[in-house]
């Protein structure tokens, strides 16, 4: 059987249907019919009803979404207009909702002031609104980072995504005391850390790395995501292991913890001519009959080695 084949006369029936459902005041229904009427065919009047409808039943995303379709029809007529602005309001799209009600209120030619007076107190409304919404959520994150040290890992690390929705003076307010609580993750502190060096925050803070506590400035650090140390050691990864998919993959995992529990003091162990003996030594303690020339200096691989252990112990602390 192929495909149901819908014929022209089936639009009347279920714009008939669709009537029937509007007076009897079921919206919900009326709908489920316009939108199989619109498959058939995209008339703007139905466009008009089935986008009345939906605000009404505030469904808001997708009555812009069905008035964007058409969004000419909309702006070419004022009444249309203040429908479309209306949704523009109701899905926070302040910008383009605040242009319309600026250039209508300041044309000669309009004919709905009240309307357009209406719109612009729910504009103002609907941004006070938000604006208190993202304070309180603000609060709520901050307080939440305060409490970091009573969370178990992961939830930890749940947490912390939330930073990048905070303005700096409310990182740099909460800063002071995740960088050096001994309870606070390593990798979670690295996380608010890299963020402040992002934004470039010029400013002194004292960090606890490992058992010291040591002063560091952001604006003088480079972000995780643009560290030289980090490309180093994945171009010398990806010359030694980008044809050994799985190996690769285990040994990636492993020197992006080691990193990240070492930034932003990562300069002090890994040295820009020790960054090959990291994946070696990685890599031969992972498959220890992987390299067969290429092997490192016996007090070099110690160190490397110790300062392993030191970071896996850290991390010990943590499970």
């Amino acid at each position: 059987m192929g495909e149901q084949i819908e014929f022209p006369k089936n639009f009347n029936m279920y714009m008939t249907q669709v009537m029937s459902c509007l007076r009897e005041g079921n919206v919900e229904k009326a709908i489920i019919q316009m939108k199989k009427a619109y498959a058939i065919k995209e008339e703007e009047s139905l466009n008009i009803l089935l986008v009345s409808s939906l605000l009404q039943m505030g469904q808001y995303q997708e009555a812009l979404e069905m008035a964007n379709e058409k969004s000419y029809f909309y702006e070419s007529d004022e009444k249309r207009l203040l429908i479309y602005v209306e949704i523009l309001i109701e899905n926070n799209q302040f910008l383009q909702a605040e242009k319309h009600i600026k250039d209508s209120l300041s044309s000669s030619a309009i004919k709905y002031n009240d309307s357009w007076s209406r719109l612009q107190e729910k504009l103002d409304q609907s941004k006070r609104q938000q604006d208190e919404n993202k304070r309180k959520a603000e609060e709520k994150t901050v307080k939440e980072l305060y409490s970091l040290a009573s969370l178990n890992t992961m939830e930890q690390f749940a947490k912390i995504e939330d930073i990048y929705t905070l303005p700096n003076e409310k990182l740099e307010e909460v800063a002071p005391h995740v960088f050096v609580n001994p309870y606070v993750h390593p990798l979670v502190r690295g996380t608010l850390f890299s963020l402040l060096a992002e934004r470039g925050i010029d400013k002194k803070y004292s960090y606890l790395w490992f058992d010291e506590t040591e002063e560091i400035n952001p604006g003088d650090i480079t972000a995780i995501e643009d560290n030289p140390t980090v490309n180093e050691l994945t171009n010398i990864l990806n010359d030694k292991l980008m044809q050994n998919p799985s190996l690769y993959q285990l040994v990636k995992n492993e020197i992006d913890t080691l990193f990240l529990m070492l930034y932003p003091f990562e300069e002090k162990v890994i040295k820009r001519d020790t960054a090959e003996d990291w994946v070696n030594s990685v890599i031969q303690t992972i498959e220890p009959d992987f390299l067969t020339q290429d092997k490192t200096d016996d007090i070099k691989r110690k160190n490397i080695d110790r300062w392993i252990k030191k970071i896996h112990s850290e991390l010990l602390r943590f499970e």
